[in-house]
């Protein structure tokens, strides 16, 4: 392809994707929806930050924001990736998607990806044939692509919302650790083949003959026009951190998204022109993806621990922003093992020495390299605590549950409750 017409495809792309910001037009209102769906998931975790730790690490006006700064650059990156690619959809590819998505995101957050509603709307059509003008090739390049994406944001953003927390691993220990959870708006533009009046069928562009490689109106008869109109997209990055700092899980997780993104691009364009390959497409999107999020979490639940309790000091897993701990210096990883010449190896002592020590407060740490280091200031505030939240010890009980499940299940255990109430009364 022309390296002119790219940048010309890159520059309609640009001018045309803020249009779905609109919210007087049906993608406007779906893209604000999205965003709306965004931020209720970051005010969530927000308030899980506020009823453990009493303070909000992460604030979700600040996240929505950055998610949507993020989102709109991917949605123009992944743009011009489909359209050089030469990925085409019909509207019957796209409007089974966001129903399927937003069912599964009752029963996990976590589902709330189109790697497994587009792997549903594609196994039950190669099942039944229904829905009928459903294209399985077009569907899962769409979501490998996404993925691509998705993989990009995290490496560079992925490790930028993470709660610490305690829970239990496999071996039933609780632990600290980070639960981490990045949702995106992505508007795409996506190449639509819509049927046409001979005389409407006109392109702004010209493409190669080999162009497009999966295309959505092959055997059709009649005259057909290919659009390019944005569609939107979320992309859901839900993981743990217990042996790792975030930003080393995320970028883990980044090259895991990576190859699986460009293994589900490669099988769905064999598929396009092969379709003997499209039930290995379909089958791989969510089994690949499952299998991904599974050996990931595996890895992190079953490995050694970062954050628990151990001799010698008060273990740091997070420090309040602006707070009196960040302003000496502390950092994730810092072990205090002294305050003013003062030993300390609890979370109680560690207050106690702290809040006794008026104006002057002098803090020997051992920081994550293992170097030993001297954090201290003379006005600091009396009897303020250091405003950080240290690794879990022995008696501490976990803040969250894994297999807490989505909203769905929250209502159902409510229910539950209340019916069991209702018994007792």
């Amino acid at each position: 392809m022309d390296i002119t017409l790219v940048f010309e495809l890159a520059a309609h792309i640009a001018r045309s994707i803020p249009g779905v910001l609109v919210p007087t037009t049906t993608g406007g209102l779906l893209f604000w929806a999205v965003m709306i769906l965004v931020w209720s998931q970051y005010r969530r975790l927000a308030g899980m930050e506020r009823r453990i730790h009493g303070f909000v690490r992460n604030d979700p006006w600040v996240s929505t924001g950055t998610a949507l700064l993020f989102g709109l650059v991917a949605g123009i990156a992944g743009s011009i990736l489909m359209v050089v690619l030469g990925v085409t959809l019909s509207q019957d590819d796209i409007i089974y998607l966001w129903p399927v998505a937003l069912a599964l995101l009752l029963i996990s957050p976590r589902l709330l990806c189109f790697s497994y509603a587009g792997g549903i709307v594609s196994l039950v059509h190669l099942a039944t044939g229904w829905p009928p003008a459903v294209n399985p090739a077009a569907i899962m390049a769409l979501v490998g692509i996404l993925h691509l994406m998705e993989g990009i944001l995290v490496a560079i953003s992925g490790h930028r919302v993470a709660s610490a927390v305690y829970l239990r691993n496999d071996r039933a220990d609780v632990v600290g650790g980070y639960l981490v959870q990045r949702f995106w708006p992505i508007p795409i533009m996506i190449v639509f083949l819509l049927q046409a009046p001979p005389d409407a069928v006109a392109s702004g562009f010209s493409m190669p003959e080999w162009w497009p490689l999966i295309d959505s109106g092959a055997g059709l008869s009649g005259s057909w026009a290919y659009v390019m109109t944005p569609v939107v997209a979320a992309l859901g990055y839900s993981d743990i951190a217990l042996t790792e700092m975030p930003i080393r899980r995320a970028r883990r997780t980044a090259l895991q998204l990576g190859i699986f993104s460009l293994v589900l691009i490669g099988l769905s364009l064999a598929a396009g022109m092969w379709p003997v390959w499209t039930w290995a497409a379909v089958l791989f999107g969510p089994l690949g993806h499952e299998m991904m999020i599974r050996t990931g979490s595996g890895r992190e639940m079953k490995g050694k621990p970062r954050f628990v309790d151990r001799p010698g000091g008060v273990l740091v897993m997070d420090v309040h922003p602006g707070g009196p701990g960040e302003t000496l210096g502390l950092r994730p990883g810092d072990t205090i093992v002294s305050v003013n010449d003062r030993p300390v190896e609890s979370r109680q002592e560690l207050g106690e020495a702290v809040t006794s020590s008026g104006w002057f407060v002098e803090l020997a740490i051992v920081d994550g390299r293992g170097r030993t280091m001297i954090l201290d200031s003379n006005r600091y505030p009396p009897g303020q605590a250091l405003g950080i939240i240290t690794a879990p010890e022995t008696a501490d009980a976990p803040h969250v549950n894994l297999g807490g499940g989505g909203l769905l299940a929250r209502y159902l255990r409510r229910l539950k409750r209340w019916l069991r109430r209702r018994r007792r009364a």
